[in-house]
């Protein structure tokens, strides 16, 4: 898509909001592609030893001149509609994503982000996060019309909560925007071709050769879980991973909301194929509480009892 001059000076100063005697360059730069105005001018010829404010002021004054609107953060891709023009970021950026094992944790892994090369999770709040928090059951990274928030980058105790980087992600028409919230890897928001955001996502998503077998046991157990049968007995599924207590047992967590407990399965992973262990999986969680040999723990600090679902194979994690 061909932009106007003017389209690319709007680009050019909503990501210049750091970098101010960047600008200097910029504006010598739109003067030879036919931009014209008397602060641009000022601007491509003052020192770089200029303080930022004075150069923001010229970028400023320069937009007003050539009736090109200021950039706003008020909307996703920094978008804005003048006398029948948009202005937005421009899908010059480009972005990969690199499965590895985790710098800061032990038996796991971590998405990296790069944006023209540059690592943001590192540079955001430290750590990528895990391939499941972000693909699996569902790809988060998908780009729709409608905006939504992605945690992208957790901090490197593995918290979300502690420390994140958030990604607000919103398609629009053949761009792919991405304006950063909480710990941001820099000032301004980025913006991809749409086709080669779908394409680098969708490569994401279909890399496994990261996964050892209890991850496929995870994955399989996480794509395929009934989870509205789940809901129908009272409980959620949490999370599903190796037991960290006994790798050789696969650890299933479910919380009953309504009692505040949480429920643990175990199964057998050892020596079994991950799709045999999988299917265990859900075969059990199709069959009535009663029947299973559970483990359990309240919630609720000082809350002793059985969840009304439990059977007399079921017992306490709670200490005594």
């Amino acid at each position: 898509m061909d932009y106007s001059v003017e389209q690319r000076f709007y680009d050019a100063a909503a990501r210049r909001t750091s970098d101010a005697t960047g600008f200097i360059d910029v504006a010598a730069r739109f003067l030879a592609e036919g931009l014209d105005s008397q602060a641009l001018r000022e601007l491509a010829g003052v020192p770089r030893s200029t303080r930022s404010k004075e150069l923001r002021g010229l970028v400023q004054t320069a937009l007003a001149e050539l009736s090109i609107p200021r950039p706003t953060r008020d909307s996703p891709g920094q978008k804005v509609t003048q006398d029948g023009t948009t202005y937005a970021r421009l899908p010059t950026d480009e972005v990969r994503f690199e499965i590895v094992p985790a710098r800061e944790l032990e038996r796991s892994y971590e998405v990296l982000v790069y944006v023209n090369d540059f690592e943001i999770t590192e540079a955001g709040a430290g750590m990528g996060m895990h391939p499941f928090d972000l693909i699996v059951p569902a790809n988060q990274l998908l780009a729709t019309a409608e905006p939504r928030r992605v945690v992208v980058a957790r901090c490197t105790c593995g918290e979300p909560g502690c420390g994140s980087t958030e990604a607000l992600i919103t398609r629009d028409g053949d761009a792919v925007h991405w304006d950063w919230y909480v710990d941001v890897p820099f000032d301004h928001g980025v913006s991809f071709d749409a086709a080669a955001y779908d394409a680098a996502i969708e490569h994401l998503a279909a890399d496994q050769s990261w996964q050892r077998p209890v991850d496929t046991v995870s994955r399989l157990v996480l794509e395929g879980v009934d989870r509205d049968g789940v809901s129908s007995i009272g409980l959620e599924l949490s999370w599903a991973a190796a037991d960290h207590r006994d790798p050789d047992k696969f650890l299933v967590a479910l919380f009953a909301p309504a009692e505040k407990f949480q429920v643990f399965l175990r199964f057998q992973l050892r020596g079994r194929p991950p799709e045999e262990v999988a299917d265990e999986v859900m075969r059990r969680l199709r069959t009535s509480p009663r029947s299973w040999s559970a483990t359990f723990h309240s919630m609720v600090v000082g809350k002793r009892g059985r969840p009304s679902m439990a059977g007399w194979r079921w017992r306490s994690e709670d200490p005594r």
